[in-house]
């Protein structure tokens, strides 16, 4: 069968009502299952393709959620983590019948604000993945009626799916304690970032209640989470005169980094100096040795944000929820026990 495929026709095929064709193909709830069923299969197999333009004029819906992603430390959506929530968060909106659609700032030449850009696509709601909240057009998104969830960031008022950044690193401070470390370094991220700046305050506060003196001689800004960035710091490691016995980075690429520069110089890890990293990022198995990293639970991250999009969406109204999920330490080959 060609594209030209109408509800007419499958109701002439099926037996049910325009009207019942109709509801099922649009996601009715008040029709059964089992003719539901029918009409579905029914019209995928006769190649029924639905037209957009009429099921948004129906639904008064354009089943397109707008994305919008704002961050300042110029890693952008490559980096390992974003991507793959963004990734895993379209697969769980597509199976629920929408698309999604990247918001910019700027249409052509003409500058708009986010939230003009949303109005005039039109979309149902908002995906917003940000690291810095100091930006005014983000504001006016998560003040707007539009339904929105902010993904790695905890605003008051709007709906947030996030780690918990700071039990990450007090717990990854507390592992290494429990190892026999007591100089444990921290390469911090971006503290303009809800991220960053969270993961540093688990480290500091880790160290006060375990009674270890807080140096900054072992603080290292790592502010990009990039590579280099990690090298560089892993030199800085490597000309102290009382280095640490033990390092938590702010993320994999960090840690990598700093790997990098310490096999360079022949420091062994971990029998010369141990690391942590954050992420778990697909690399940080492969590396030579596996590095011991704390993992966020991207797919559950993107789950949760989806059906809390969805949800609000389809009661057409937004609501004030906060989801905080916990990091989790993957022990691999990267920390040594001291005697």
């Amino acid at each position: 069968m060609n594209t030209m495929v109408t509800i007419h026709d499958i109701s002439k095929e099926t037996g049910y009502s325009i009207t019942t064709v109709s509801k099922a193909l649009n996601g009715y709830k008040d029709i059964s299952d089992k003719a539901k069923n029918l009409i579905l299969e029914k019209a995928k197999e006769m190649g029924y393709l639905p037209n957009a333009s009429a099921r948004s004029l129906v639904m008064k819906k354009t089943w397109t959620i707008g994305v919008v992603f704002e961050e300042q430390t110029g890693v952008g959506i490559t980096h390992p983590f974003f991507g793959d929530v963004l990734n895993k968060f379209k697969k769980h909106v597509e199976a629920k019948g929408y698309d999604i659609l990247f918001i910019s700032e700027s249409i052509g030449r003409n500058i708009k604000s986010y939230l003009d850009h949303c109005r005039q696509k039109g979309v149902d709601g908002i995906i917003i993945l940000c690291t810095y909240d100091q930006n005014e057009n983000i504001q006016e998104l998560i003040d707007s009626p539009i339904p929105s969830v902010l993904i790695d960031f905890n605003v008051e008022q709007t709906n947030c799916v996030y780690t918990n950044n700071f039990k990450s690193l007090y717990e990854a401070v507390e592992y290494l304690y429990e190892k026999g470390h007591r100089k444990i370094a921290h390469i911090y991220g971006d503290q303009f970032s809800y991220a960053g700046a969270e993961r540093l305050r688990g480290y500091k506060q880790a160290l006060i209640d375990l009674n270890i003196p807080l140096s900054d001689d072992y603080l290292f800004e790592g502010t990009n989470y990039s590579l280099a960035e990690g090298y560089q710091r892993g030199l800085d490691i490597i000309a102290l005169e009382d280095k640490p016995t033990a390092i938590i980075a702010a993320s994999d690429n960090l840690a990598i980094g700093t790997m990098k520069a310490f096999e360079e110089y022949n420091i062994k890890v971990p029998d010369d100096i141990s690391i942590i990293g954050f992420d778990n990022i697909e690399i940080s198995a492969l590396i030579d040795p596996p590095l011991t990293t704390i993992n966020q639970d991207k797919e559950q991250i993107a789950a949760e944000a989806a059906d809390s999009l969805v949800l609000q969406i389809e009661d057409k109204k937004k609501q004030y929820q906060k989801t905080v999920i916990d990091g989790i330490l993957i022990e691999r080959e990267t920390v040594k026990k001291l005697n």
